[in-house]
This record gives structure tokens, C-alpha cells and sequence, in this order.
């Protein structure tokens, strides 16, 4: 038997207002990608939403999948992809939820330092006593006899980041490495990091995968591999233009014109903004 992969995509969440009939949006975020990867029984679930409506949306789509959940892996420590967990594991007790040690590392900071944050963004919405990853035994696991690889990338939107590489669908679940039709998140590092970032797209562009899973992506979009060259011309041209604009403003404008079909300008202004400390986009 052959592996299979689905791909649900969780919109941001909205609030209920005190009135308890007004929604007004929450702080503005991307769309989060969890992927299931799958055999005729068993399965993985790769990345999982912060917040409880989310996650339990999540959950639902995993059950109704009627497989088997083995296991669930973090891409990386950021809480917006590994904090569902918890409620996904409300519907499958006891199945292990794995991360690399750079993961794990990180995930415990953000379920610790971290944790006000999310809160403060997302009142009354993050998931429940989080359950922070373990550190893997090995970064292959077989899956009714297929291999799925999970891969070291270092640094992109945040560091110790990695990727799934399932060989026999030429699959990549590339959590934030690739972004697909949404502004890249570069308000998590300097240069260098940047620079590593793209090293991280051509790690995986070696492999010369048929499918790209981004960890953000618009919805409806496809996974198409061509997302990793639109990720590292993103870079690319956020230094050019980071060389050349004089001040935040500027940056996003220019930015805004070569990317016009990106969603969440809220992350581009954030990025901006750290870009160009003391200006601001407004």
C-alpha cells in the first residue's frame, strides 16, 4: 500500500465581544496548515493550531478521517503550530507528540516565557494545558513500512526549525520554511538568519519534492513546489529593498508592490517595523 497526505488549512479565529453578539477580529494572523499524512490505517499529524476552536477543528478532521493517529510531530517550537496537540490527544490518549530537541527546547520556552503572549493576543482562546513535545528517538519513522523523515533545516522564521520528507510521495511538510501566498513572518531574526532561511529552501529544493506543504498558506492555494522559489525570492527582495527604503513605511509599500497577491499585510507591517527600528507603517 501506497502513503497519502490531506492538508486542512484553519482560518484566524474571531471573538465574541462582552455583548456576546458582536465578533470583532483578533490580533490579524496567517492560516495555519496541519497535514495528515496517512497509510491504509495509521497516520501522522504534522502541526497543529493555538487556539481551542481551531484545534478542535483539527481533531474533528482527524477522526473523521478514520485513521489510526500514531503520532504527531512539531515542525518547529512557534505555539501556533504544536499547542493543538492537546486537543487532538483528548481524541486519541496516549499517542506520542515529538519534536526535535530544538523544538522541544523552544516549545518549552513558549509554554513557559512565552505563554503571556499568546494569551494577551488570543484571550480566552489558547488551547488548555499545552502538552510540550518530546525529543525524538530518531529522525526516521516508518509508517506501515514507509519511511518518514524528519529533517534538521536550522534557522528560517525562527530557529532550530525543521521539515517532513515522506520519499514515497516526494512530500515535503515544510512547516515555516515556505510560505505560500501570505507574507513571510521576518520579524524573528536579522541577516544572518534570513540568510540561513534560505539555505533551509535550498535544502529542501535539493530533494526535488513533487509536493510542498507551507506552514502558512492561503487557503485554496495548491502545493506546488514553485512556493520554494517564491519563498526565497521573498527574501531576497526584502534585503534589496531593506538596503534602499527609509523607513518602515516605505519598506512595506514596496514590498506590497511586488507581492500583491500575499495575504496578512498585518505580518508584512510587523516585519517592517523590525526592519526599520522607531518608524512605524501607520
Amino acid at each position: 500500500m501506497t502513503l497519502a497526505y490531506d492538508v486542512l488549512v484553519t482560518l484566524p479565529p474571531r471573538a465574541v465581544l462582552p455583548d456576546g453578539t458582536s465578533v470583532r477580529p483578533l490580533p490579524a494572523w496567517s492560516p495555519i496548515s496541519s497535514t495528515l499524512i496517512h497509510g491504509e490505517r495509521d497516520a501522522i499529524l504534522v502541526d497543529a493550531p493555538h487556539t481551542t476552536e481551531k484545534a478542535r477543528e483539527v481533531a474533528d478532521w482527524v477522526v473523521a478521517s478514520g485513521k489510526n493517529l500514531v503520532a504527531m510531530y512539531a515542525t518547529h517550537g512557534h505555539g501556533d503550530h504544536w499547542f493543538g496537540f492537546a486537543e487532538v490527544a483528548q481524541c486519541f490518549p496516549g499517542v506520542p507528540i515529538l519534536g526535535t530537541e530544538g523544538t522541544v527546547a523552544l516549545a518549552q520556552y513558549q509554554a513557559t516565557g512565552r505563554m503571556d503572549f499568546w494569551t494577551s493576543q488570543f484571550p480566552g482562546q489558547i488551547v488548555e494545558n499545552v502538552i510540550v513535545p518530546s525529543v525524538i528517538d530518531s529522525h526516521t519513522f516508518l509508517l506501515e513500512g514507509h519511511e518518514v523523515r524528519f529533517v534538521e533545516a536550522g534557522d528560517s522564521d525562527t530557529q532550530d526549525t525543521t521539515f517532513v520528507h515522506v520519499p514515497d510521495l516526494g512530500l515535503v511538510v515544510a512547516g515555516d520554511i515556505v510560505y505560500n501566498g501570505v507574507h513571510p513572518f521576518l520579524a524573528g531574526g536579522d541577516a544572518q538568519r534570513r540568510r540561513d532561511w534560505i539555505a533551509a529552501i535550498d535544502k529542501i529544493a535539493a530533494l526535488d519534492p513533487a509536493a510542498v506543504v507551507a506552514g502558512h498558506k492561503a487557503p485554496g492555494s495548491d502545493d506546488d513546489p514553485r512556493h520554494l522559489d517564491r519563498t526565497r525570492d521573498y527574501l531576497r527582495d526584502a534585503e534589496e529593498i531593506r538596503a534602499t527604503a527609509r523607513d518602515a513605511k516605505e519598506f512595506a509599500d514596496l514590498m506590497t508592490l511586488r507581492h500583491l497577491a500575499r495575504i496578512n499585510p498585518t505580518i508584512l507591517a510587523q516585519s517592517a517595523e523590525h526592519l526599520f527600528p522607531g518608524t512605524t507603517v501607520t
